[in-house]
This record gives C-alpha cells, structure tokens and sequence, in this order.
C-alpha cells in the first residue's frame, strides 16, 4: 500500500469515528431499574441515574391505593446550594379499583391556567401542551409558567394510564433552566418508562 492510499485509509477512518461520536447520547447503561415490586397495581419500571435518589410512600388510609415517589437529583437548579435538599420531581401513580381519581377532572385542571390561591389573583400560565410515545402508552404534558419568590419556574404535569394504574408526574425548574441537564436527565427517564405485563 502506497503511502497516500494509507494516509487516505487512515483519514477517512478518522472521520468516520469522529462522526460516530458526535452521534452518541450519554450512556443509560448504567441507571437502575426502577419499580415497586409490593404494589400489585404499580405496573411500569423506568431507569433512574445513579446519582438521584428515589423515595416512595405506602399509601395511607387517607389516600388508599395512591403510592407517591419522588425522584431528587442531586441538583434541581444551578442555584441549589446543598446537594439533594430539593424534591423538584413527584410521581403519584393511583392503582384503579383502590384510590379515587377523576381524570376528566385532572385533565380539565392542568390543560388551563390554575389558580395559586383562593383568591384566584394569582395563576399559573398555560404555556403549552404536547403528547408523545412511550412503549406503546400516550403521555400527555402540560407546562406552566409561574412567578416565584426565586423567580420564574416551568411546572410541568404528565399524565398516563395503564390497565392498572392511572399516573400523574409533577416537575419543576427555574425556567430558564427548563432544558437543562437535569430536564434533559428527567427526559431520558420518561423515555425509558415501560409497562410491566
């Protein structure tokens, strides 16, 4: 082999791993699976960084067949002083046939502005809403804007059923920061959500 051809053969391989790196996403390799295996009810499983931590509450006698998770990343914003001092993502998953839930209601709710406080002089700002695919499940996404004593924050409610479960997701961040590594991190989880058979 001539010595152009394998300064050629050498370039075009240097191109085409260049091409395939800058393809890549993060790996999610090494997330944990995510379930809880005593609620009959709770019928998906997601993958969660290693680095958040989840937490969840066995449903009381006031709340019957509601189990709430929350998922806290080290960092919620890049104001945040102290690591994991902030819950900013909650997951309520309401198991069908024990915990009351309305969905015309909730939907009716969070697909308009909602007011603050009992006054109604203050409310959120609809900003939007999508709908995207998941393993074969429909997940509705309702942003809001709202002022807060730290600024503005994108609120952000997700909703989904299964057969057993109806699940609604609640997740904030400084809305300037709505696309941030952790929102971006928070995606990758609801990417990666699946139904449990």
């Amino acid at each position: 082999m001539h010595k152009k051809e394998l300064l050629s053969l050498i370039f075009t391989m240097l191109i085409i791993m260049i091409l395939t790196a800058c393809g890549q996403t993060p790996s999610a390799a090494n997330w944990e699976v995510f379930t809880i295996e005593e609620a009959s009810g709770f019928d998906i499983q997601f993958q969660v960084p290693p680095d958040w931590e989840t937490n969840y509450i066995l449903p009381m006698e006031t709340a019957l067949g509601q189990w709430k998770v929350t998922l806290t990343p080290p960092r919620c914003s890049q104001g945040q002083i102290a690591e994991y001092e902030e819950d900013c993502i909650s997951l309520t998953a309401y198991i069908k046939g024990e915990a009351e839930f309305e969905e015309d209601a909730v939907l009716a709710l969070i697909s308009q502005n909602i007011p603050l406080d009992q006054e109604g002089a203050a409310e959120s700002i609809l900003m939007g809403q999508t709908s995207f695919e998941v393993d074969g499940l429909t997940i509705k996404r309702f942003n809001h804007k709202l002022a807060s004593t730290i600024g503005e924050v994108q609120l952000s409610y997700y909703y989904f059923q299964t057969e057993n479960a109806y699940y609604t997701i609640m997740a904030n961040f400084p809305y300037d920061e709505r696309d941030g590594e952790t929102a971006q991190e928070f995606q990758k989880i609801l990417e990666s959500i699946e139904v449990l058979d």
